[in-house]
């Protein structure tokens, strides 16, 4: 598999958009083939506990069972267990990997559990050793079956500290994250596309919602600045969901129609700035 070079830095700062949309609050309702997505083997924080692999689920019509599948290097394979939320996964969706260690030890990755499925490790490290550093590793994703499903070679001296393998959309290739911390959760960067306005553009999912709202934000230019905040319709803040923080290309967000303090919002317009 061919490796990219590694993105040069670039800042860039921008103004958020505004748009307006509706809510309709209610009560809760009731409610192949698995690809290696994307790999943190060098992450900002601990070797120990931040390490991730990122799966996904390419069927456009069928949800699968992570359980009994395994991920590890030439030397070593874990099971692919639990964390709580289940191991299945639905059509299209991402699967974000934990170290066995992550667990009480890390909060890196907890805002992802509105994006993606968490999972984790039967063991407190990927492969023999967690991933390698120093010397070329190979990322190995077996099924439940024994099958080999997938691989990922890379070479740690052409990587960079803090930055994710992510794999691309059009031909499957991998290169270098351009985001800081890599995209767990997100659309990787080497598929996200520039706001062709260029301002950020805002879509929203479903509009109106009664649930949960999903905010999709396009910037001109990354790496950026990002703020994103809800107002009701005379103007007063209603929840901060994105307060000056690193972002990519591409970022969503999502709000589960509550206010800064928890407490459930009334039916009604609200506006997305």
């Amino acid at each position: 598999m061919d490796l990219a070079q590694a993105l040069r830095d670039v800042m860039r700062w921008f103004v958020g958009g505004t748009v307006l949309v509706g809510a309709l609050l209610s009560p809760s309702l009731p409610g192949a083939q698995v690809m290696l997505w994307e790999v943190m083997a060098d992450p900002t924080g601990s070797d120990h506990h931040d390490e991730f692999v990122e799966l996904t689920n390419s069927s456009h019509t069928d949800t699968l069972d992570l359980s009994g599948w395994k991920l590890g290097d030439d030397d070593e394979l874990d099971r692919i267990v639990d964390a709580g939320e289940g191991t299945k996964l639905a059509p299209g969706a991402l699967a974000l990997v934990l170290d066995g260690s992550y667990k009480g030890a890390s909060a890196a990755y907890d805002s992802v559990r509105k994006l993606a499925r968490i999972v984790t490790i039967e063991d407190r490290a990927f492969g023999r050793a967690g991933w390698s550093n120093s010397t070329p590793e190979q990322v190995v994703l077996v099924s439940a079956v024994g099958d080999t499903v997938d691989l990922f070679g890379y070479d740690p001296s052409a990587g960079r500290p803090g930055y994710s393998w992510e794999r691309r959309q059009a031909d499957f290739t991998w290169q270098l994250s351009g985001q800081l911390g890599g995209t767990p959760g997100q659309p990787n960067s080497a598929d996200q596309a520039p706001s062709t306005a260029g301002q950020v553009d805002i879509e929203l999912s479903p509009d109106p919602f009664v649930e949960r709202l999903q905010i999709l934000c396009r910037l001109p230019a990354a790496p950026a600045l990002l703020s994103v905040r809800i107002y009701d319709v005379e103007g007063t803040l209603v929840a901060r969901l994105r307060d000056w923080q690193p972002a990519a290309l591409e970022e969503i967000l999502v709000w589960d129609g509550r206010k800064i303090d928890g407490r459930p919002c009334a039916s009604g317009l609200y506006v997305v700035s």
